[in-house]
């Protein structure tokens, strides 16, 4: 993997250049805030049995610290996780159970070293203390606001993994309008900025990270935008050319993205041309992205990056470039023990059922990336996590290698589309649980 760690201002510059000329700064304390990346959401939920390979975990793990607490949740999950029910014929992608876990320690008597808050937005990160049960409420307790919680923690390091949220919902829901599914830049900016200005208020060192490029998710690249055969995956052509798949306005052109939650449409021939087998009927808008939307969120994705960038330098702040990272990896994949990670949806190792969130592989893979900024940042006696023992776990749900015979010739290269075992389907249910970690800004 190439560097993507970026140092700004003299004190990151002067910790950086120590941690060669003197012994390694000891990580004693540390705290992370973020969003549902940070809580460690695997396959749409947030359950004990994974947010014990979230990437603040396994950096606390890495660092020695016993202390280290976060919002736990019993089996199945908040909501219950997303998982295979069927694999042959279709492959159905759905929640494993009607009902939902439980919190384990609420009576926390101080803030969670791990702040992550799913569904959180940048600027609900810095004013937010309720949300009527849900996410806010599970991690902040009536404590306080996340940032306020975290400077009470006086911790030596903070992680700052936000933005996602400022921008996913306009994939989630097919939709990019700003105050609605994106955060401006210009609200951005400030709460970024004074989120970031109140940790560093504290002494505390911040690694801040840039946010990846979510159009480029397997949730927006895995489905065609024409019409595929349904047990080959190889696309039916008409005199030699694809037959595009039938949106609002008319027949799909090749830079539409069209996601996950159109599988179950298209299962009924929502979306396929009547000549080509199915109904005749367009796949409805939220579940499309033309090409105008995705310049807009890939256009504010550059923005807001370039707000993390701008911030952490006035902060004196070291950057993380996951932006980069995740490019790298769609880009030629991840070498791991001779297997290659990729960006793939179910068969690339990276990414879990949602199509969003990360696997426990990929946050492990993602610990070691903040790892090295931490290294750089001068704790350099941190060692990287062991990726081995996650290839083969079941824990990380979309596990390389358990769908090679499936994949029909899937590449690590970086194309249009990514490839799956068909036929799968991504159902009602399974989208329904995205919707509530992907609220609109205007709740």
């Amino acid at each position: 993997m190439k560097n993507h760690v970026l140092v700004f201002g003299l004190q990151a510059m002067a910790l950086a250049s120590s941690a060669s000329a003197q012994s390694a700064v000891t990580l004693s304390n540390y705290a992370a805030l973020g969003d549902s990346l940070t809580a460690g959401v695997v396959n749409g939920c947030v359950v004990e049995t994974h947010q014990r390979y979230s990437y603040p975990a396994l950096i606390a793990r890495q660092a020695g610290l016993t202390a280290f607490a976060q919002p736990t949740i019993t089996e199945p999950g908040i909501p219950a996780e997303l998982q295979l029910v069927s694999l042959l014929p279709t492959t159905v992608i759905a929640p494993k159970s009607a009902d939902q876990g439980r919190p384990n320690n609420l009576g926390l008597p101080r803030p969670y070293n791990n702040l992550g808050i799913p569904t959180a937005t940048t600027p609900d990160y810095l004013s937010k203390t309720t949300d009527g049960g849900g996410p806010f409420d599970l991690v902040l307790r009536g404590l306080g606001t996340a940032v306020a919680q975290g400077a009470l923690l006086r911790a030596g390091v903070y992680t700052i993994w936000l933005g996602n949220n400022d921008v996913l919902g306009a994939v989630v829901r097919g939709q990019a309008t700003d105050g609605v599914t994106l955060t401006p830049t210009a609200a951005f900016r400030t709460a970024y900025g004074n989120i970031v200005a109140a940790i560093r208020s504290t002494g505390g060192q911040v690694v801040a990270a840039t946010i990846p490029d979510v159009t480029a998710l397997p949730y927006a690249t895995t489905i065609p935008p024409y019409v595929v055969n349904p047990v080959t995956g190889a696309p039916v052509l008409v005199g030699g050319a694809t037959v595009p798949l039938l949106g609002p306005t008319g027949p799909l052109p090749a830079g539409a993205l069209v996601t996950l939650a159109a599988s179950s449409l298209l299962a009924k021939g929502i979306g396929i041309p009547a000549s080509a087998g199915g109904t005749g009927q367009a796949l409805p808008g939220e579940v499309i992205l033309d090409q105008a939307e995705v310049a807009v969120i890939q256009d504010r994705v550059r923005n807001l990056n370039q707000v993390i960038r701008d911030v952490a330098q006035a902060q004196s702040a070291v950057v993380l470039d996951l932006n980069g990272v995740f490019t790298d990896i769609a880009t030629s994949g991840l070498n791991v023990g001779g297997v290659s990670v990729t960006t793939d949806f179910l068969i690339g190792g990276l990414f879990g059922y949602d199509g969003i969130h990360l696997t426990d592989l990929g946050y492990a893979i993602v610990a070691n990336e903040w790892i090295e900024a931490l290294r750089v940042a001068g704790y350099a006696d941190l060692p990287l996590v062991s990726l081995l023992p996650f290839m083969n776990s079941t824990s990380a749900s979309a596990s390389t290698g358990s769908w090679t015979s499936l994949a029909d010739g899937a590449s690590s290269s970086s194309v249009a589309v990514r490839r799956a075992p068909v036929p799968f389907e991504f159902t009602a249910e399974a989208q329904a649980h995205l919707l509530r970690l992907f609220p609109t800004l205007e709740r």
